[in-house]
């Protein structure tokens, strides 16, 4: 090939790299080098400041208060809740890239017991555009329980720091906790718990019956995009597992039963990551 078709095809060769190079410099490199934080506050009776990184992002933050989101960094991030200058509980929690991150301080199951942090992604996938996402989260300072949804046992034998993660219609819903294998005491609730069409809905217990701080947070998060009527597995859990439910009505009419096998709810099992 003689000098001057070389030069000219290599200028073309060198225009389809640049315009190709182009595209890829229109993404900012922080954009997939981040992550957002949730910092939920479940230390009944404390008001905690939340620092990331050394820095400050929060003060006066009481019990069931959610911080957040928080943009930062990928990688691992140092957590510090502070009380009158003293250090509470310091942790260091780790974020993906483009990950979405709640970070609960809380007691673990002994009420006396030193502060722990459990951290739960949330996966932000689309759900069948009239259902909604939902987790609840133990993380009371209480022993293995059950969760109940309209007075029918949905999740058994949950232990603090476990969560469960379901699809279910979106409405309003009756939620309790009683211990395992238990009917009373009722350790928290029944609340009405809403649960919105296209969203995940977070639900932290937390507190301690013996004091009569129990209470619960309750986040939510827009989802992506909506995918069909039609039902899909979309969500994981923790611990516990689903009762065997034959009756009951969890929203519009709606038998358990129905919800859990023809409704559309998904049901797996997860751990989660506790500092």
């Amino acid at each position: 090939m003689s000098g001057p078709q070389f030069r000219g095809l290599f200028s073309v060769l060198l225009a389809i790299v640049v315009a190709g190079l182009g595209g890829l410099v229109a993404v900012p490199a922080q954009a997939a080098s981040s992550g957002v934080l949730h910092v939920i506050q479940g230390l009944p009776g404390r008001t905690l400041a939340i620092a990331v990184d050394g820095k400050q992002v929060a003060g006066g933050v009481q019990a069931a208060e959610v911080v957040g989101p928080l943009t930062v960094a990928a990688g691992s991030r140092k957590i510090t809740a502070t009380e009158g200058g003293k250090v509470v509980i310091e942790r260091q929690v780790t974020v993906g890239a483009n990950g979405n991150l709640d970070v609960v301080i809380h007691r673990p199951a002994a009420p006396t017991a030193a502060p722990v942090i459990t951290t739960y992604a949330n996966k932000l996938t689309a759900v069948p555009r009239d259902k909604a996402a939902v987790r609840v989260a133990h993380t009371a300072a209480v022993g293995p329980a059950d969760i109940r949804v309209n007075g029918q046992v949905l999740f058994a034998n949950v232990a603090n720091g476990e969560s469960l993660d379901v699809v279910v219609p979106a409405g309003t819903y009756k939620v309790d906790i009683v211990p395992t294998g238990a009917t009373t005491p009722v350790v928290l609730g029944p609340l009405n718990l809403p649960v919105r069409a296209g969203y995940l809905t977070r639900v932290f217990a937390v507190g301690e019956p013996a004091s009569k701080t129990m209470n619960v947070a309750v986040a939510t998060l827009k989802l992506p995009g909506s995918g069909s009527a039609k039902p899909g597995l979309v969500n994981t859990g923790t611990g516990g597992q689903a009762a065997d439910l034959t009756s009951g009505s969890p929203g519009a009419g709606l038998p358990l039963m129905v919800l859990l096998l023809a409704g559309g709810l998904a049901l797996t099992v997860r751990k989660v990551v506790r500092r």
